[in-house]
């Protein structure tokens, strides 16, 4: 009777072949959870981009003053009070009840709620640095944004800065308020960290 011969992977192959494809994936997973993460934060950058023009719009189609604030929590209607609680996401409302001097959004019986963000990604950490009189050392912390009923923004500028705690800064995004109310990108000036509207460098 005739016989073939059978060809296959010895033992020693198979191991050196399991060994280079767990390097393989050793290389290629944290790069790919990295570009995955990345791409969650330009999301997120987006859509709160999306939020402030929706402001301004608004604003200025109504003539109503439209207000921006943090959600105090992921189901929550009402604003937050605390500088980290645009990670919850936030809301966009016609601010028909402002009160001079405050320092945290409350929605009022008069107001009305036109969107409502749904929670950031990736373990985003969001934060916004507002200045009345346009320089960094004015700056601070700020609970929300409102736009006048000309479109211009009530800060007379300020940046968001849209961070993930487990990407390097250069990943990270900024969006910057000008006087006019206006929303820019920040852009790189000198190294590859995003800059906010004061000049310094994002997330770092």
């Amino acid at each position: 009777m005739d016989t073939k011969n059978q060809s296959g992977f010895t033992l020693i192959e198979l191991l050196i072949a399991l060994a280079v494809a767990a390097v393989l994936l050793g290389i290629g997973i944290p790069s790919f959870s990295g570009a995955i993460k990345n791409s969650q934060v330009a999301a997120d950058y987006a859509e709160l981009r999306q939020a402030l023009f929706l402001a301004r719009s608004e604003s200025v189609k109504s003539t109503s003053r439209v207000t921006v604030c943090p959600k105090i929590a992921l189901d929550a209607e009402k604003c937050g009070a605390n500088a980290d609680d645009w990670q919850y996401g936030w809301l966009v409302f016609v601010d028909n009840t402002r009160e001079p001097g405050e320092t945290v959004a409350t929605i009022d019986p008069d107001d009305e709620i036109i969107s409502i963000s749904a929670e950031p990604r990736a373990d985003a950490n969001i934060t916004a640095w507002g200045s009345d009189d346009r320089t960094s050392a004015g700056s601070g912390i700020r609970k929300f944004i409102r736009y006048g009923k000309t479109g211009q923004a009530e800060w007379t500028n300020g940046s968001f800065h849209i961070c993930n705690k487990d990407l390097d800064p250069e990943y990270s995004r900024s969006l910057n308020v000008a006087p006019t109310g206006d929303v820019r990108p920040g852009r790189p000036s000198g190294s590859d960290y995003p800059r906010d509207v004061f000049g310094n460098e994002v997330c770092k």
